[in-house]
């Protein structure tokens, strides 16, 4: 039987091979990031395809997995280069060209081999000043 440091390098795998019929998330899942959160499989891959089509080249790195039972926290970098349209609350964003490199935490729960919920955590600052939409 899968642990959950097996369902999430299966998640990072995926997300970072770009293949979602090979994510782990249970049908109902829960994904909470900054500026947003989804519900069900389904609205879980669209949010997380708005980041694929925003970065084209996005990549996930873990520097630290920790898992207790069915719980996991992770730490890493997400890299990528803003070359698509990255659909947010306020309207769409035009590509900038920017790459971007910042870090990331999250905390998941798993069910057998499917993730159940994760909680992601980012500095918005960081992010939105490296693709120059920040005020000077």
């Amino acid at each position: 039987m899968p642990d959950a440091k097996d369902v999430i390098l299966k998640h990072i795998a995926a997300v970072n091979d770009r293949e979602s019929d090979a994510e782990p998330w249970a049908a109902d899942a829960e994904l909470v990031a900054p500026g947003g959160q989804a519900n069900g499989r389904e609205a879980v891959l669209a949010f997380l395809g708005v980041f694929h089509e925003a970065f084209p080249d996005l990549h996930l790195e873990i520097k630290q997995l920790l898992t207790d039972g069915s719980a996991a926290a992770a730490e890493g970098t997400i890299t990528g280069t803003h070359d698509g349209v990255l659909h947010t609350p306020n309207g769409d964003v035009s590509p900038t060209g920017r790459a971007v490199e910042f870090r990331w935490a999250a905390v998941y729960v798993t069910e057998d081999d499917t993730l159940k919920s994760e909680h992601l955590f980012f500095d918005q600052m960081d992010f939105l000043g490296q693709l120059g939409l920040l005020p000077q």
